[in-house]
């Protein structure tokens, strides 16, 4: 058994024993030099992070960086938002499914798709007639929209 001890966030300490608890190790990627962890920023070869998930529901980061000029290995609690903020960012969806739930559909930048994409040009006195139609923060593809469903209809 390996104990280890982990401060606590109101000056206290805990500790968790590291052989029964479940390690999750921080996922890397390639810098064209080195293998750099994902989270942690550190080269693979200096040190790294793990996520541990103790008997007793808890989640443990240890960051070890002894291998780099005998820095430091420190462990502390994370919350479970933390560790699932961490198990996402290493790609590690699976294990963030198990103990949290299914992971929502991630969307990309911009609007929801309404519908395929149409381009015009328009002279500049009928964008201004358009424009002057706009109703309180409404947007200029969204005035187009409305006045032409108005005008189809």
């Amino acid at each position: 058994m390996v104990r280890v001890i982990v401060p606590l966030p109101d000056g206290r300490t805990g500790w968790f024993d590291r052989d029964a608890a479940e390690a999750f190790a921080e996922s890397t990627t390639w810098n064209g030099e080195d293998r750099i962890g994902v989270v942690s920023g550190i080269p693979h070869r200096f040190g790294g992070e793990t996520l541990y998930r103790t008997r007793g529901d808890k989640w443990v980061r240890n960051r070890d960086a002894t291998h780099f000029h005998n820095g430091l290995d420190e462990y502390e609690f994370l919350t479970d938002e933390q560790a699932r903020e961490w198990l996402i960012k290493t790609g590690q969806d699976e294990v963030v499914e198990r103990f949290f739930g299914e992971l929502e559909e991630e969307r990309g930048p911009g609007r929801p798709k309404i519908g395929p994409m149409t381009s015009l040009r328009l002279p500049a006195d009928l964008t201004e007639r358009i424009d002057a139609a706009r109703t309180d923060n409404e947007s200029r593809a969204d005035a187009i929209r409305r006045l032409l469903e108005k005008a189809l209809a």
